[in-house]
């Protein structure tokens, strides 16, 4: 009745697989939320051998999708348990294009598919009583300098992509603080992550003439990178909730992604698309 649970979206792969072992391994349930059950399997085979059988769930979700994202929270909450830790994971740099609701693709995979996420769990994790809630930034928000509302209902402008990549982890940061003000009195702590420049599969969209420079500049292994995530997951939430962390310290972000009006605005804005896309 006591164990807790976790749910981590885009585990089946890099810094999720780690943080999804990771936590199994301190006796905690993991729900592994993505778009194949095929490329998760050897994450669950792994933690199913050296936990158990129950230690493990794999459910179907698309971040591009929000009737994908609806389905995912139903299919959560027919287990009928709290939710202790919901990291939010999953995301991608460099591919161009529109989610099925119109939103600027990494926008809307990196942020809003898990802000939404986010709200329709928001029961599951008051039940804990002391959730976290993980959301993975980067460093690269440093490179925005305005919030252009209209450009997020617009295809990717940049030809790398890597302009909207910064532009949704800056969103990131900006929803961790709100959810924080908003939700901490429910029990709910709220921490946005850099998890440091990893070799992992979200670079796979990527210009390949981008790619070498990636490496120069040197990267973490996906293991490195989880334990900056995971550190977050554990920290004292009574000084710590609606902060930045980049390795394992709390850490200034930019101005931008410290203005209290613009985190309103953005959550405002995606509560009312939430509402307009969601059943």
């Amino acid at each position: 009745m006591n164990e807790k649970i976790a749910l981590v979206t885009g585990a089946n792969t890099g810094i999720g697989k780690e943080i999804a072992l990771s936590l199994a391994s301190k006796g905690i349930k993991v729900f592994i939320a993505s778009r194949s059950h095929d490329k998760t399997r050897p994450v669950i085979q792994a933690i199913e051998k050296l936990h158990g059988t129950h230690k493990c769930e794999w459910l179907f979700l698309d971040l591009e999708s929000i009737k994908s994202i609806d389905k995912c929270a139903d299919s959560f909450f027919e287990q009928n348990v709290s939710l202790d830790y919901l990291v939010n994971n999953a995301g991608f740099a460099g591919s161009r294009g529109l989610t099925k609701e119109g939103f600027e693709l990494a926008f809307g995979v990196n942020y809003f598919g898990h802000y939404v996420l986010t709200r329709r769990l928001k029961h599951a994790l008051i039940r804990s009583k002391n959730a976290r809630v993980v959301n993975v930034s980067s460093k690269v928000h440093r490179i925005v300098k305005k919030l252009d509302f209209a450009s997020l209902r617009k295809t990717t402008k940049s030809l790398s992509g890597i302009n909207e990549y910064a532009v949704s982890k800056l969103a990131n940061i900006l929803f961790t603080s709100e959810l924080h003000r908003r939700y901490s009195g429910l029990g709910i702590s709220s921490f946005a992550v850099h998890p440091g420049l990893v070799d992992t599969e979200i670079w796979r969209t990527l210009p390949f003439f981008l790619r070498p420079i990636l490496k120069l500049k040197g990267m973490l292994t996906p293991e490195e990178g989880a334990r900056n995530v995971l550190h977050c997951a554990f920290v004292d939430s009574a000084t710590h909730s609606g902060k930045y962390f980049s390795k394992c310290k709390p850490s200034a972000p930019s101005t931008l992604a410290t203005d209290q009006d613009l985190a309103i605005k953005l959550w405002e804005q995606s509560e009312s698309w939430m509402n307009h896309y969601s059943r």
